[in-house]
């Protein structure tokens, strides 16, 4: 029976092409999209936590602290939740390295009479602190504490790029839904207009005694064809567009510590077999209205 109804439907697939074509390709052009998104998701996410992970508070000290007061004050935050490791950087170091590092603009700095910069405390975040909501946590214990007369750990820029990560992840899950529905939809129609040109042919079949069975196989077996094969489609054009498009980006140059990667080949299979659940689920739905299930 299995064999029989793969055979009836690549039959009919040969026979109806533009039809099939046209699913194929819209069902392809669906996983594309979804796909893309997915992708965006998973390196926007991998960016996310490899920033966080070089994330440093620095936290300022006010003027003429003590050595005993600052070691007490090391020592307190050394202890608090969330901390790896603290160093401590006077002023004089963060002055020469500032002079370092904008190379021949340092006779501006000539000027100045003393030394503007204050002591810093570099505090790196243990793993366990990589929330935006920890790290702010963790920013504002340090700047209660006494001695600490100010706290820095790029917070604008975090919030920045949360924010824009939160809109394209509702904005995704959004046309995720969408694309679903409309994939679903053109299945069961293409199933629809493939049974309303053998109405004839069913109808001949069901009175010399063929069962539902035998009318249904081949239903099923077309669709879930055509759900395998644009989601194969689907995810090699992201992967051809993802070969030309992410050598010419070379994002390596701007971020050493980022590297752009594709999807998993087990996503890419899971969305593939979505893709034929859609399929069978549109067939479904669309003999539904021809055949008593």
């Amino acid at each position: 029976m299995l064999i029989f109804a793969a055979r009836r439907a690549l039959t009919d697939i040969v026979n109806n092409k533009f039809l099939h074509i046209v699913s194929i390709v819209t069902i392809a052009l669906s996983v594309f999209i979804v796909s893309a998104f997915s992708l965006f998701f998973n390196n926007a996410t991998d960016f996310l936590d490899a920033w966080r992970k070089g994330v440093r508070i620095i936290a300022y000290m006010s003027n003429n602290v003590a050595e005993p007061q600052r070691t007490e004050l090391m020592e307190t935050i050394r202890n608090s939740s969330g901390v790896a490791a603290i160093e401590f950087i006077s002023k004089d170091d963060a002055y020469n390295d500032l002079k370092e590092k904008i190379g021949q603009q340092s006779s501006l700095l000539d000027g100045l009479d003393k030394n503007p910069l204050p002591d810093s405390l570099e505090i790196t975040l243990a793993d366990s602190c990589r929330k935006l909501e920890d790290i702010e946590e963790l920013s504002q214990n340090i700047g209660g504490l006494p001695y600490v007369a100010d706290v820095e750990y790029a917070q604008k820029w975090l919030h920045r790029f949360n924010g824009i990560y939160n809109l394209f992840k509702v904005t995704g899950l959004v046309l995720v839904s969408i694309f679903f529905i409309a994939t679903l939809l053109i299945i069961a129609n293409t199933i629809r207009l493939t049974m309303y040109s053998r109405r004839e042919e069913i109808e001949i079949i069901r009175i010399i005694g063929a069962d539902e069975e035998f009318i249904k196989y081949p239903l099923f077996f077309e669709a879930v064809a055509q759900g395998f094969l644009g989601g194969v489609a689907g995810i090699l054009m992201l992967y051809l567009a993802f070969v030309l498009t992410v050598p010419n980006f070379a994002p390596e140059t701007v971020f050493s510590f980022f590297e752009i990667r594709f999807i998993s080949v087990k996503f890419s299979l899971a969305i593939v077999l979505c893709s034929m659940m859609i399929g069978w689920v549109g067939c479904f739905f669309s003999i539904r209205k021809f055949l008593k299930l």
